[in-house]
């Protein structure tokens, strides 16, 4: 298991372009990158900042969904077709940084509506798995608390009816549902997680993993226990910490906790 840090925690704090020598300076080597504007999806930019990974494995690449990834299941075949031409910049980014996986939310279900048919999003998974694998890339559905992904059961119900798709598992959003993130390990097939992105929270919110109150120590004798092999990424909003020493000591942390639990 590698632990790692999503270049979401560096969001609104620097250009995407300085995070790999941040991350590299902290020791990290394997990262989820985040793009987060239709013209970071565009080719020029993405090879030109897949030149500054300085040896970061980039497991994931996980784009701002909510621009166009509601629209892949629109009604409108004209709609459907200019979102799924973003949906291919983002997996050609996904090979371009040498990832094997795209961080995917999907539509849409804020009113958490139960009135819809699995097994017709599951024709609709299939087709963009169909695209992805064009570009070696695998699908891996992330537990938003929007989404129709974001209870365990929902989860379940949907990677059962579509195989093909991985799961990335958020702590943020499953604590958001009122749930414990072992809760979703329980209905997920240890192979089908790709990745685990994880925070803490205290009682003024959520905070850098080690200045709260979630149990660390207990959630990787679970993975352990599960055989569950998938990096644990830390996930943070910028308001958590004050400069990137704290993200490098709570980097460190979570390593030399995960170190305890291994040894």
């Amino acid at each position: 298991m590698k632990i790692g840090i999503s270049t979401n925690t560096f969001f609104n704090t620097t250009a995407n372009e300085n995070m790999f020598d941040i991350m590299h300076n902290m020791r990290v080597d394997t990262t989820e990158v985040c793009l987060n504007t239709f013209s970071e999806y565009e080719k020029p930019y993405v090879d030109q900042l897949a030149k500054l990974k300085n040896g970061v494995n980039v497991v994931a690449v996980s784009p701002l969904s909510t621009q166009f990834e509601p629209q892949l299941f629109s009604p409108s075949v004209r709609v459907r077709a200019d979102a799924e031409l973003i949906f291919k910049k983002v997996c050609y980014a996904c090979f371009a940084f040498g990832a094997k996986f795209y961080t995917f939310r999907g539509p849409i279900n804020f009113s958490r509506s139960k009135n819809y048919s699995f097994t017709h999003m599951a024709q609709r998974y299939a087709q963009l798995c169909d695209i992805a694998s064009m570009y070696g890339v695998n699908l891996s559905i992330k537990n938003m608390c929007w989404s129709y992904a974001a209870k365990p059961d929902a989860l379940k119900k949907l990677t059962e009816i579509c195989p093909r798709l991985f799961v990335t598992l958020d702590m943020f959003n499953a604590e958001g549902m009122g749930y414990d993130l072992r809760e979703y390990l329980d209905v997920c097939a240890p192979q089908r997680i790709n990745l685990i992105e994880v925070a803490d929270f205290g009682k003024n919110g959520w905070c850098l993993p080690g200045r709260g109150k979630y149990n660390f120590e207990r959630l990787f004798n679970e993975l352990e226990r599960r055989k569950i092999t998938a990096p644990v990424l830390m996930s943070v909003r910028s308001d958590s910490y004050v400069d990137y020493v704290q993200v490098r000591d709570s980097f460190e942390w979570m390593c030399s906790v995960y170190n305890n639990v291994k040894s």
